[in-house]
């Protein structure tokens, strides 16, 4: 499915923390003064180090709660998501022993069609959110007071307690760095050659982290994490000769493709203002209209049940 482009799209998220966040770095550094559990971070650009969300940390928690949300089921015929740890069941060891890429897309069950599998490329790739909203070379002042902000750290503490007697434990005191509420984070999401029901499946993990039945990061049962995900703006990209309105890649490609690629019944995009780009059509949609968009998804992915 990835050797021609039918269609693409680039949603523009934006992530704002409402209870304190910890993504934890993969060690602890040389500074003896650090706090025991240290804020990953980054350089990007002119920026020297800033703390961020790793595209991967969000992409495990979207694809857990999308996975949990279809386990179990079969929707238009397709399990919704198989056991990844299983040396039998998971999508991945299955996928290595066919031959062709059809055959491997067909046996995938549906959490693996949109975040990939060992055997499968994903339709979604998260790409790292950073603390500032701009997306040129420079940032602009109200950016830069952005980073700035998140990366003003608050320290907590926590303690080990001793389970038989209630207090706390000796020597277990520890101290963690957090970046603080009311701070937010911009990335996209980029999608290829998708299906409208897989956009409603992000759709279905982006409502449980808004609502904070979901959470990002470190020490979730100490409070930490819950965050508000909102989709800022959203482009869709399709081949010229698939008209003017937005579509799916089922009705993109011919008959025969869907069939040998076991593409499940479309679903209908929202209408939009299309410009022409080359061989492909542009539709641009504004931060008030992504929210038709996710709902198209959402019916798309209901009516495979």
């Amino acid at each position: 499915m990835f050797n021609e482009t039918g269609n693409r799209a680039l949603l523009r998220i934006r992530i704002t923390t409402r209870t304190p966040l910890l993504i934890r770095a993969g060690d602890t550094g040389l500074d003896p003064t650090g706090s025991d559990l240290k804020c990953v971070r980054t350089r990007r650009g002119d920026v020297d180090r800033t703390v961020y969300v790793p595209g991967s940390s969000l992409k495990g928690v979207v694809r857990s709660v999308a996975e949990s949300s279809v386990r179990g089921r079969k929707l238009g015929g397709v399990d919704g998501a198989c056991d990844p740890l299983s040396p039998t069941a998971a999508c991945g060891e299955r996928g290595r022993t066919r031959a062709g890429g059809p055959e491997i897309h067909r046996e995938h069950c549906l959490a693996c069609r949109v975040f990939g599998s060992l055997a499968m490329k994903g339709r979604a790739a998260i790409r790292d959110l950073f603390p500032w909203e701009g997306q040129g070379d420079e940032l602009s002042t109200a950016d830069l007071r952005q980073m700035v902000s998140a990366n003003r750290t608050q320290v907590r503490f926590g303690v080990a307690i001793n389970r038989v007697s209630g207090g706390v434990s000796r020597g277990k005191l520890f101290d963690q760095e957090v970046v603080p509420a009311s701070t937010s984070f911009w990335g996209e999401i980029a999608l290829e050659n998708y299906q409208v029901w897989q956009l409603g499946l992000l759709a279905t993990a982006f409502d449980e982290l808004e609502e904070g039945l979901a959470q990002l990061g470190s020490s979730k049962s100490r409070g930490l994490g819950v965050v508000g995900l909102t989709v800022a703006s959203m482009v869709h990209e399709q081949a010229a000769h698939a008209g003017m309105h937005p579509a799916g890649i089922g009705d993109i490609v011919p008959e025969p493709r869907r069939r040998e690629y076991g593409l499940l019944p479309e679903g209908k995009l929202p209408a939009a203002e299309g410009r022409r780009r080359g061989l492909f059509v542009r539709f641009s949609v504004p931060g008030e209209q992504t929210k038709e968009w996710m709902e198209a998804g959402l019916e798309a992915l209901g009516a495979l049940a």
